[in-house]
């Protein structure tokens, strides 16, 4: 056997044995942009926004889009959206479902579905909605620097 084949044989079988622990690290990407998003909806709904602080990157070029609208900023949608939208709710139920994550390197996006539940002083409302989110890996942590989501009102029989 010649120097260049027993190298090449040697190259392919270290390809093949690292396989199977990029994959492992593939899913733990996956696993943990999921728990980021299941995060955002629980924590959502418990309103508690400085739990939120550390799943979203900070600066402006973070946008967070729903329906038309647009903030600049996890502190922008934070501080001029949420936490004015959270006090005015009650009964609050919220859950994001059907993740889809693709993770390519240090970044991530997803599609997902979403439930909402609430009653506020103008009644009780129900939405069913589809989102997208863009997260990338900074300092070992998932954050998400993109998410956009739009609802509409529940249909009967879901």
């Amino acid at each position: 056997m010649t120097k260049r084949i027993l190298s090449a044989m040697i190259c392919s079988m270290l390809v093949a044995a690292a396989a199977p622990s990029v994959a492992l690290a593939q899913n733990d990407d996956e696993s943990a942009v999921v728990k980021v998003l299941l995060a955002i909806a629980q924590y959502s709904q418990e309103g508690d926004l400085g739990a939120m602080d550390t799943l979203y990157a900070s600066g402006g070029g973070v946008h967070i889009i729903e329906g038309a609208g647009v903030n600049h900023g996890w502190e922008d949608y934070r501080d001029n959206h949420l936490a004015p939208e959270l006090e005015g709710f009650e009964n609050f139920q919220y859950r994001y479902f059907s993740i889809e994550p693709e993770v390519r390197g240090d970044v991530a996006w997803t599609a997902f579905r979403y439930d909402l539940s609430v009653d506020t002083s103008r009644g009780h409302t129900e939405i069913e909605g589809r989102g997208t989110a863009v997260l990338e890996k900074m300092n070992g942590r998932w954050q998400i620097v993109h998410m956009h989501t739009s609802g509409r009102p529940k249909r009967d029989g879901g």
